[in-house]
């Protein structure tokens, strides 16, 4: 029986190339139409929101290990996975340099008024803004202090802020001036000037930001989302927005993508929207591309791939 990789995603001549150095056993495919059975696809690369699930649902189904090419795996039926034992992977980790300068760009046009200047820019109009501060001396808490969380805290400590890290366990994250567990998170963003959400989207995320969480926060606070849309209520945060709860808000991701035209968000000046682009890389096939390999290197020789293993109990 030949053994069949199916990429969803672009992986270039050479990559292909790489793979077949690395194991001749396997051919790569990139649809379903290609494998003469679906018994032989044990490995699929990125995915397709309608193959996918066609693959998974047919009974002669044999996938052993999914790599997707995203961080976020709440589009996944994770259930399905676990009861058939397969393994999957995320990409975490190749977005954190980009994640981490797209949020601290969020926070200075914002708290430098490059923002303000460039829609007066537009408009031929010369407008000195009325104050600014500086990052410096002022706390950053981030939520979902993963490997992403830990390069903003890096960046945030070359500002001089003091970092406050939130994760699940609680273990000590390098860059982070204290750790919080997820069950102390209104403690720990008590005393945030910045709060910036890094976390996925699971059953305990889902719209975890609401109108008490923010009631929490300190009133000058900006809220910066590049996790998940989904883990803010978008009706509370701008009810917050209004009630001065906090004070600005930046998000790259929002409940309903892309917004609708209509949406009040694109109206205000006390939020900056992004459409989702935080994570966009230079060159995103040859990174995703790279972590395949690394895992594939131990799937090639019979070991268990290591790298990102998606844990079905947490969701992440």
């Amino acid at each position: 029986m030949s053994k069949l990789i199916l990429s969803f995603s672009e992986l270039k001549k050479e990559h292909e190339d790489d793979l077949k150095k690395l194991s001749n056993e396997y051919t790569v495919i990139h649809s379903l139409e290609e494998a003469s059975s679906v018994k032989d696809i044990e490995i699929v690369y990125g995915w397709n929101k309608e193959e996918g699930p066609k693959l998974l649902e047919n009974p002669e189904m044999n996938v052993k290990w999914i790599q997707l090419t995203s961080a976020g795996v709440d589009y996944m039926d994770l259930a399905l996975l676990n009861k058939h034992n397969v393994t999957l992977t995320n990409a975490s980790g190749i977005h954190s340099y980009a994640i981490s300068e797209s949020i601290f760009g969020m926070l200075l046009s914002h708290t430098r008024g490059i923002g303000y200047s460039i829609k007066k820019q537009m408009k031929s109009e010369w407008d000195e803004i009325d104050e600014a501060f500086e990052m410096n001396q002022r706390t950053m808490a981030i939520v979902g202090a993963g490997e992403i969380g830990r390069q903003t805290g890096k960046l945030a400590k070359a500002f001089g802020m003091k970092t406050i890290g939130v994760n699940r366990s609680g273990k000590p994250v390098d860059f982070m001036d204290e750790q919080f567990t997820q069950a102390q998170l209104a403690e720990a963003l008590a005393d945030a000037d910045v709060v910036v959400n890094i976390l996925p989207l699971t059953d305990e995320t889902r719209n975890l930001f609401d109108l008490d969480l923010f009631k929490k926060m300190k009133q000058s606070a900006i809220f910066i989302n590049v996790g998940r849309g989904s883990t803010v209520v978008t009706d509370d945060l701008l009810e917050a927005l209004d009630e001065g709860n906090i004070a600005f808000a930046a998000l790259d991701v929002v409940h309903q993508e892309p917004l609708p035209t209509d949406h009040p968000i694109y109206q205000r000046d006390d939020v900056l929207l992004t459409p989702h682009i935080s994570g966009t890389l230079e060159d995103y096939s040859e990174s995703a591309y790279r972590l395949f390999e690394e895992n594939f290197k131990d799937y090639a020789e019979n070991k268990p791939v290591s790298k990102n293993v998606v844990d079905y109990q947490s969701g992440y």
